[in-house]
């Protein structure tokens, strides 16, 4: 056998099989890079512009920091009537998400979807690469309602991330009694990198710290939203129950759906 090698030698014998034989792998490797690379393409869910498209009810995109955990993700919410399929696209033109039900539920179309992120630590994945991999600026929203018509709009994003909302009562791991339990904290003032910064509202949360409800929503609940000048909220004796442990998580909203949470835990007498 003969093979003509890269350098324009020929090769015979048993070293001359081996080589085309590495060629004939190289070749066959080449092809399914290729045709999985064609696959994805062909995979990727794409929505084109829609001549009379009316704009989408709901369509934000919000960044959740955990001071405490110290991690940090993107959230997004878009919702209308029904759509069957919706694609988001950053300042810069580029998709980064799309969504398309299938099968039955592709027939019943979504009225909405709610998105989280993962949230890496910030030791893997830090508010400066966050800011990095997706800018601030409008999002434009495309998508196809259930009945064909066009959805547009734009969700606007920034990296404005409110500083930590110092929770000052009760104190971590705390023993309160059911009666006359209050939860307080300090105002936010300022991002995380220190601008000044416009808080909507706080948000406060304490959940039963139970694992009884696997397939439900039933875990008992406490969520409030406040005004932004507030920091203090009593807690109602009715929700709690005495010898339980208890998540706490405050949450600090800036006006462009930013929010940063603290959070800690307290058990009751």
């Amino acid at each position: 056998m003969l093979v003509n090698t890269t350098k324009g030698e020929w090769v015979t014998g048993q070293a001359g099989r081996w080589l085309a034989l590495l060629g004939l792998l190289t070749i066959i490797a080449m092809q399914s890079a290729c045709s999985k690379s064609a696959s994805a393409q062909a995979d990727q869910i794409t929505c084109t512009p829609v001549a009379g498209a009316k704009k989408i009810a709901t369509a934000k995109l919000f960044i959740e920091h955990n001071a405490t955990d110290q991690d940090t993700g993107v959230h997004g919410a878009f919702d209308d009537v029904g759509w069957s399929r919706l694609c988001v696209f950053d300042p810069t033109g580029r998709q980064v998400l799309g969504v398309k039900p299938e099968g039955q539920l592709g027939d019943l179309t979504l009225g909405g979807i709610f998105f989280e992120s993962r949230e890496p630590p910030n030791s893997e994945f830090s508010l400066a690469d966050l800011r990095a991999a997706f800018p601030e600026g409008r999002y434009e929203v495309r998508g196809t309602s259930f009945d064909g018509t066009g959805l547009t709009g734009f969700a606007t994003f920034t990296h404005d991330i409110p500083a930590e909302p110092t929770i000052t009562s009760p104190p971590e791991s705390a023993m309160v009694s059911i009666n006359n339990l209050a939860i307080e904290w300090n105002d936010v003032t300022k991002t995380v990198d220190g601008r000044p910064i416009t808080i909507t509202g706080y948000e406060v949360i304490i959940t039963k710290d139970v694992k009884d409800d696997p397939n439900g929503f039933s875990v008992p609940t406490y969520d409030v939203h406040v005004p932004p000048d507030r920091n203090r909220l009593s807690v109602p004796v009715e929700f709690l129950e005495p010898h339980t442990t208890y998540e706490l998580e405050v949450l600090a909203l800036e006006k462009s759906g930013n929010q940063t949470i603290s959070v800690r835990f307290f058990k009751t007498q």
